[in-house]
């Protein structure tokens, strides 16, 4: 136990919760535009994954910045697509997040295969990139604020995305619209605003930011391409949204949390050697349905109060 709590207290696990943190904070904000439009996207699963494989393979002939934007691109494309037929073609927009996360799943093993030439399991045979580092030499040797330097430049941009999806949100009329479509959609109509047009750019922006998050895991947290390498990040993202009060600042609150447990996870089958590894590794999907749990109670009991 002492060498759990050493290790919790280290550097080390402080910079592993936050690289744990990065590609799950940008699911949750996609997770949380399109749930605010009323358009709950399950597809943050799929989104990752695809845009994870399109920026390891773009990396190959372009710059690292380059690899990112075709992620956000991918995942972008994909909010297209799911926005055509749930708001166009009238399907319900969960068959068509499932029928995206069946795609990914089984599309980027194919796409694997050919950009590899036959593996289907992994990238290890492309010389991909990876997202720098920011260091930030000037506060070597500062206790705290040392703990700022050697991150992914994609985790500096992550937490700017929280301050300025916060003042979309609740500081222009645009934010207020997504929100109104969300909440109740008749108002903003008779006022003369498309609905189907804010949720079809609310699904775009959604994957968008899974696109990113799924960059970030291929290009930084694991430097190549790896078969259903999102391990359930995209679902969790959702419980995040929810456990995070469909609030910019508690999405961040609630994706911490969750890279926290997921740290433990990687942090305690070095310590506790005797624990299958992959117990340890249900944790954090354990903690996603006991937050909800909790959520939905704490939820249920507003409501009756009311």
């Amino acid at each position: 136990m002492w060498d759990l709590l050493a290790a919790v207290f280290s550097v080390t696990f402080f910079v592993t919760v936050l690289r744990a943190t990065t590609p799950l904070l940008f699911a949750t904000l996609g997770g949380l535009i399109s749930d605010l439009s009323g358009a709950l996207n399950v597809a943050l699963e799929g989104m990752m994954l695809i845009a994870a494989l399109t920026a390891v393979v773009t990396s190959v002939y372009a710059p690292w910045y380059v690899a990112v934007v075709a992620g956000v691109g991918a995942g972008a494309l994909l909010g297209c697509v799911m926005a055509f037929f749930h708001l166009k073609l009238k399907a319900d927009v969960i068959l068509v997040g499932f029928g995206v996360n069946i795609l990914a799943s089984g599309g980027t093993v194919f796409a694997l295969s050919i950009a590899t030439g036959g593996d289907k399991g992994t990238s290890i045979n492309l010389p991909s990139k990876s997202i720098p580092t920011i260091d930030l030499p000037f506060f070597d040797g500062i206790p705290v604020l040392n703990l700022l330097s050697g991150h992914s430049a994609l985790t500096w941009i992550g937490g700017l995305s929280v301050f300025l999806l916060w003042y979309f949100l609740y500081r222009t009329p645009w934010g207020l619209w997504l929100r109104g479509v969300g909440e109740y959609p008749a108002a903003p109509e008779a006022a003369g605003i498309n609905v189907l047009k804010v949720r079809f750019w609310a699904l775009v922006a959604s994957g968008a930011f899974a696109g990113m998050g799924g960059a970030q895991l291929a290009m930084f947290n694991y430097v190549g391409f790896t078969r259903d390498m999102t391990s359930g990040r995209g679902f969790i993202a959702l419980g995040a949204v929810l456990l995070g009060a469909r609030h910019p600042v508690g999405a961040l609150i609630a994706a911490l949390l969750f890279g926290l447990f997921e740290a433990l996870s990687i942090v305690m089958p070095s310590l506790f050697s005797w624990i299958p590894s992959e117990l340890i590794q249900t944790i954090p999907f354990l903690v996603t349905i006991i937050a909800l749990v909790l959520f939905s109670v704490r939820a249920r009991q507003i409501a009756n109060k009311t």
